[in-house]
């Protein structure tokens, strides 16, 4: 059992543990603000969250997608058991917290992976572009909104504390720890990037098939 020794490095890695499930939850609430700004494009009534448009009526219009939000929730969730996990192994020192911490870390890997990723596509990532009349060439227009850097800030902090979990209470058996921890860092980035080539396909899938094209790159015109 690695439990910190020291009353600091324990107290340290309470308040990284209670800082992980609160970041969990935002970045599960954070899937539920709007990600993008299509005001741009005169398209502000679609601007998009984690799962496609927010308004109820476009919603049903649109029917449920594989959306992005479906993976970040999943990955909040296990941001939250991890803390949870490694909170009870610090506090009634019960088994290692370490591997709490690396669950962290990797979860918000596999987050930051696709907060990181909408800014590039942001349409092309949030909505399915054949729906509404968008062609591939429409796939980066759009802003991100404060939601979306705020589950990339709560991501990004996620990963840090989990390191940082990891540095305090995987200290007897520090190899052990590492290698947990790069594996899960390395699954959930695999995890995110799976997860954005697989949305990208889904939501693009029809967009070939649409003659509205808005923002199309000249060649296409």
């Amino acid at each position: 059992m690695s439990t910190p020794r020291t009353g600091g490095a324990q107290t340290s890695a309470v308040a990284a543990a209670l800082a992980s499930v609160v970041l969990g939850l935002v970045v599960v609430a954070a899937t539920f603000m709007e990600w993008v700004d299509l005001g741009s494009v005169g398209l502000a009534p679609l601007n998009p969250n984690g799962f496609g448009v927010h308004n109820g009526h476009y919603a049903q219009t649109l029917g449920t997608q594989l959306t992005l939000g479906w993976f970040t929730t999943a990955l909040g969730l296990l941001i939250i058991i991890g803390g949870l996990l490694a909170l009870f192994a610090v506090v009634r020192r019960v088994g290692a917290p370490h591997p709490g911490f690396a669950l962290v870390a990797g979860a918000g890997v596999g987050v930051v992976v696709m907060a990181g990723a909408v800014p590039v596509r942001p349409l092309g990532l949030t909505l399915p572009l054949g729906q509404i009349g968008a062609t591939s060439a429409a796939a980066d227009v759009g802003e991100p909104t404060a939601g979306l850097f705020l589950m990339l800030a709560a991501a990004l902090t996620s990963v840090v504390l989990g390191l940082v979990g990891v540095s305090l209470t995987g200290r007897e058996s520090a190899g052990a720890a590492r290698r947990l921890l790069a594996i899960a860092i390395v699954v959930g980035a695999l995890i995110g990037v799976i997860a954005v080539a697989l949305v990208w396909w889904w939501l693009g899938r029809d967009a070939a098939l649409s003659i509205h094209g808005f923002g199309s790159a000249p060649g296409d015109r």
